[in-house]
């Protein structure tokens, strides 16, 4: 069916541009592609995830009280110390001020018992008045100096605003969330494990796995294909409310190609097999991806692609040839048993045209078709 389309297709270029080459010798060739995953029977399952910052505060006032000022908005960059926000302090410095009062009549008393009590002028008892009012009025100060600072909220480390859910000018209680700091670097990706899959995993397997750090979850952000390793970091004890699954939370390096921020939805893919050490089952491929070369006509075959640039999944490059051992066709394609592995990207359409050295390129839809 592909080289019906690029036939035509060259046909049509013809009567633009006599100059166009014919399709034998075009040295790039357009090819539809599939990725092995879960398919409902490869070891690859996937799961509806929410991105977490790893490391995130959510940033408050110890005391209450009307907003002067507000600092941040969402997205700014921050440096540890910085200040997020400001209170009204008219009330907190009218108390330092009286404390202040009080602490320094206290302390001038205190001095003048004490040349006294040195004088024998009056008794011990007194003098030990004098000091109780002192150290108390002391106290004092300090604690009303502590209720001013509170009035100002600095961030406790160097990162990102993700978010400012207050107004300036707005009432805010003790505790209440006035801005959310993550740190960048490393983000986490929580997920729900149903309970039957759970007791599916073998814990020797999963530890091996650990220690060898092997890759076994990935995690898309879009739809174009790019997957991005993770790593288990914690787990639910308990099932999740509501539910019969556990909560997962997966930690990996925060991508440099694209934007991820706290609350994006994520979709996990875990090799569930790796973990369970269950036989694999056959991968389910497109009836037009399994070929055989005229040579070896018995031989079933699939084209794998080796993209030129592994970070880029619409980089051209070429195929390679597959041998694989075809199942029973089924409405959604066929299941063929063969060295593949998840993540492998087969040549779906127009396989019976490739050979070894043929260079291909991903094709994408262009709009409008």
């Amino acid at each position: 069916m592909s080289l019906v389309i690029i036939s035509l297709a060259s046909v049509s270029l013809a009567g633009c541009s006599e100059a166009a080459p014919p399709l034998e010798k075009q040295q790039v060739f357009p090819v539809k592609l599939i990725t092995l995953d879960a398919g409902g029977e490869a070891s690859l399952l996937r799961y509806p995830g929410e991105v977490k910052a790893s490391e995130r505060s959510d940033l408050s006032f110890r005391v209450g009280g009307e907003l002067q000022e507000l600092a941040v908005n969402a997205g700014d960059e921050v440096q540890a110390g910085d200040v997020i926000a400001r209170l009204d302090q008219r009330d907190a410095r009218s108390q330092v001020n009286n404390a202040r009062s009080s602490f320094e009549l206290a302390a001038a008393t205190h001095e003048r018992m004490r040349v006294s009590l040195e004088r024998n002028a009056i008794s011990r008892s007194r003098y030990d008045e004098a000091r109780a009012e002192y150290l108390s009025a002391q106290a004092n100060l300090a604690q009303a100096e502590d209720q001013l600072s509170y009035t100002v909220l600095r961030a406790p480390f160097d990162g990102v605003i993700a978010s400012v859910p207050v107004d300036n000018y707005q009432v805010v209680g003790a505790q209440q969330t006035v801005a959310v700091l993550q740190q960048p670097g490393s983000i986490d990706v929580t997920f729900q494990l149903p309970e039957q899959q759970v007791r599916r995993i073998d814990k020797q397997r999963a530890e091996e796995v650990r220690e060898s750090g092997t890759e076994v979850v990935w995690i898309e952000f879009s739809n174009d294909g790019r997957r991005y390793p993770a790593h288990y970091r914690e787990h639910d004890s308990s099932v999740s409310e509501g539910s019969l699954s556990y909560e997962v939370t997966l930690t990996l390096p925060e991508p440099d190609d694209i934007t991820v921020l706290s609350g994006m939805s994520a979709t996990v893919l875990m090799d569930i097999q790796a973990l369970t050490g269950e036989q694999v089952r056959p991968w389910r491929v497109p009836v037009t991806a399994v070929t055989a070369r005229n040579e070896a006509p018995d031989q079933a075959l699939v084209w794998r692609y080796i993209p030129d640039d592994s970070s880029d999944p619409r980089s051209p490059g070429q195929v390679e040839p597959v041998a694989v051992t075809p199942g029973r066709i089924t409405g959604q394609g066929i299941l063929v048993e063969g060295d593949l592995a998840v993540g492998d990207r087969l040549v779906a359409a127009g396989s019976q045209a490739l050979r070894e050295d043929t260079r291909v390129q991903p094709w994408r839809k262009e709009e409008g078709l």
